[in-house]
Parts: structure tokens; C-alpha cells; sequence
């Protein structure tokens, strides 16, 4: 399932394609939004957005929200441009006179009014968007102090979006190795320079990863261990999917388990 930054990286895809646009071109190929094309033909794109995972696109008097669950995903083209042969299928097709965006195989898709937005059952229990490049250090850190998470593990916390939006599975494990803490801790044990630098780290990673293309370790690293004959897999993350390879920092064997049903890898010294 794509994560945050990648939801986000679309989403400006998108905006630049389509913003500012009048949409000449329009298709709803799934049972939540077909035969609505009428509110969106002939009108302009106002604004494409990730909230998360969720993705929003404001055309005239409407929004349409989407999530890529596990299978979807988005592509933009030329208009003159065909679409490469694939197995997916469309759902949304939006087309201007220079670019087609469309949406392939996703199942969450729902045409909503903007007063809709703040009680929509998504949207409305995210947390403070760690992918959202304009997010704040003082929300995330109150959000990790928050008293009401003081009892759950972080291993399955991570994975909450009500907890930290846009974090997924690469990135639990990922943010949790940068901050030094480990998986099996809680909330309420972390000390007040721990939350500091686990609040931190969600940024910094999350940041990492969207500017990266889904890499989190620094470009020098990353071009060092290709060189190196590493695979791309195992190379772009300081933990995430090396377990049995040596940690960047302490040279000791990555560790790898499954926490609260998702793959989780960590370092057992640097992450005590």
C-alpha cells in the first residue's frame, strides 16, 4: 500500500496537470461515483490535495476523495498520450486539453460536498500529517505526549492514522530506528528528550522518503551500497526489509518480526 509521502508525491503530480484547468474530459467507472460525470465536466480543478493516504480533488461545487487501499493508483499522461497496457482497472479518468490523470483499481471513491470533508470518517480521525511537508514539530510532539497513547505500543501505534498520518509500514520501522527507540516500548515509557526525537524523526524520515522517492537513507549511503552490489531493496533503508544484514551504526544483524499482523525490522542495540 503506498504510504504518505508517496500519496502526497501524487497528489502534486496531479495538481500540476490538472489545477487551473478546465476538466474537458471526464470518467467514473466504479459503482460509488458513475453517472456523475455531469458535475465535473466543463469545470475547473481548484485544488488536489493528500490528506494522508486519502487524496482530494475539488472540481466546481464538489470534491471527489479517494484512497489507493492496496491496489490503486494514479498516472498522469500527455492527453495525446495512450496509456500503457495493464492488468488494473479504470476507475476515474479526468482530461484537459494537455494532460489525462487517471485513477486505476482503487475501491474507496466517493464525490463529496466541502462541508462533507471535516466529518468524513477518514478524514475526520487523522492525526497531525507527517507527509504534509508543511506539518508542524509542536503538533507532532504534542501528539506524541498526548496522555490518551500512553498505553499502546509503538509497534502497532505507528501503523494508527488517527495516531500520526501518513506513516505505514516502511516507515514504523524506519522512524523508529532513527529515533533510537525500540517497537516494544509505549508512549507513556518515553522520556521527554524520547518524544522529542521520535516527534523528530516522523518528520525528518517522512521528509526523507518524499523527496527521495521512498528512500530514507542519505544519497551518499544509498549510492555507496548500489555501488557496493547491493539491491535497491536492500539499500534504500536503514532496516526496513535488511533483516540479516549488518545496521549502518552498531554493525549488529537487523532483526526481523511481524507486529500487530505487518512486517517490522529493527536494529536489537540501537534500538534497545
Amino acid at each position: 500500500m503506498p504510504e504518505g509521502p508517496e500519496i502526497h508525491r501524487a497528489a502534486n503530480h496531479i495538481a500540476k496537470a490538472l489545477v487551473g484547468k478546465t476538466l474537458s474530459e471526464v470518467e467514473f467507472h466504479y459503482k460509488t461515483v458513475e453517472g456523475s460525470e455531469h458535475l465535473f465536466i466543463d469545470k475547473e480543478v481548484e485544488y488536489v490535495k493528500a490528506r494522508s493516504k486519502g487524496l482530494l480533488i475539488s472540481v466546481g461545487d464538489y470534491v471527489m476523495y479517494s484512497h489507493n487501499q492496496l491496489y490503486g493508483r494514479w498516472t498522469v499522461n500527455r492527453s495525446t498520450t495512450k496509456p500503457r497496457p495493464t492488468n488494473r482497472s479504470l476507475r476515474v479518468l479526468f482530461g484537459n486539453e494537455k494532460n489525462t490523470a487517471r485513477l486505476w483499481s482503487a475501491t474507496d471513491i466517493e464525490i463529496l460536498e466541502p462541508w462533507e470533508l471535516p466529518g468524513h470518517p477518514y478524514l475526520a480521525r487523522l492525526g497531525p500529517d507527517v507527509a504534509d511537508l508543511a506539518v508542524q514539530y509542536d503538533d507532532v510532539l504534542a501528539q506524541v505526549s498526548n496522555p490518551k497513547f500512553a498505553r499502546r505500543q509503538l509497534s502497532g501505534l505507528m501503523l494508527d492514522q488517527g495516531f500520526l498520518a501518513g506513516v505505514g509500514n516502511y516507515l514504523r520501522s524506519e522512524i523508529l530506528f532513527d529515533a533510537g527507540i525500540s517497537p516494544y516500548r509505549k508512549t507513556g515509557s518515553l522520556s521527554d528528550t524520547e518524544r522529542q526525537e521520535l516527534a523528530k524523526s516522523a518528520i525528518n524520515i517522512t521528509s526523507t522518503a518524499y523527496y527521495e522517492k521512498g528512500v530514507t537513507v542519505p544519497q551518499e549511503l544509498y549510492k555507496v551500497l548500489r555501488d557496493n552490489g547491493q539491491t535497491k531493496r536492500q539499500a534504500r533503508h536503514y532496516v526496513f526489509t535488511r533483516d540479516g544484514l549488518e545496521c549502518h551504526n552498531c554493525q549488529s544483524l537487523i532483526v526481523h518480526t511481524r507486529l500487530s499482523g505487518r512486517r517490522l525490522d529493527y536494529c536489537p542495540i540501537c534500538q534497545k
